[in-house]
């Protein structure tokens, strides 16, 4: 069986505590998932570059970060955050739709793995043709930068058929889930095909002001919910 990987997240609410939470992250997990927000995409703000530089700088053995940039012009800032250590850089689709090709393309010349994040309302046939160019497809189940909102139940279809896709081109991006994620969403994400989810604080920091019991409680409860999950593609 296929394993659910997960990507932590840390954004602005984190700031007090981010190097903290990243150098628990560097010893158990795979990946890091940092928000970029400009307060203009998205009505909020999050960390911008010179946090990823600083945790190049200060953490040692740093996982892969993917830079997901809720951001209106994500094309002014993409230099930035591959030198500043981003190995993933994931804009929206609806702010590339004009120079999607141009984007990636410059994403991978920069030496930086592409990724795209679609809004609920955004339908795959969006990325349909540039698809095999893609390392990774964020599929946010909720709308992006606004906490609190319940799931649309359609975005496991979505995942579905992104899956499926992915198997009948013979391609291998990884697909992740992002947005108001809990327990129970693992199983039914993990069933319709996701690689990965972000692991928002409600998800994960916020189960215990202990960050390692914190992790443990997400552990535990990732293990309970996928317990004789099958995947349905």
């Amino acid at each position: 069986m296929r394993k659910l990987m997960i990507a932590p997240s840390v954004g602005c609410c984190d700031l007090f505590h981010i190097e903290e939470q990243v150098k628990l992250i560097n010893e158990k997990s795979d990946y890091l998932h940092m928000d970029i927000k400009d307060g203009v995409y998205v009505p909020s703000y999050g960390i911008g570059p010179d946090y990823l530089d600083y945790l190049n700088k200060h953490v040692d053995n740093l996982k892969p970060m993917d830079a997901h940039l809720m951001v209106k012009h994500p094309q002014q800032y993409l230099e930035l955050f591959a030198k500043s250590g981003a190995e993933y850089i994931t804009p929206h689709t609806d702010c590339i739709e004009g120079d999607a090709f141009v984007t990636i393309n410059k994403i991978k010349e920069l030496g930086c793995k592409a990724g795209v994040a679609l809004s609920p309302s955004v339908p795959l046939s969006t990325i349909e043709y540039y698809l095999p160019l893609l390392d990774k497809v964020t599929i946010m189940i909720v709308d992006p930068g606004i906490s609190g909102q319940p799931v649309n139940p359609q975005m496991f279809v979505k995942i579905n058929r992104l899956a499926k896709m992915r198997k009948e081109l013979g391609l291998n991006f990884l697909i992740e889930a992002d947005g108001s994620m809990n327990k129970d969403l693992y199983r039914p994400l993990y069933e319709a095909g996701a690689d990965m989810v972000v692991l928002g604080p409600p998800a994960l920091w916020n189960k215990d002001a202990d960050f390692e019991k914190a992790w443990s409680i997400m552990e535990k409860e990732l293990e309970q919910e996928l317990d004789g999950a099958e995947r349905k593609i």
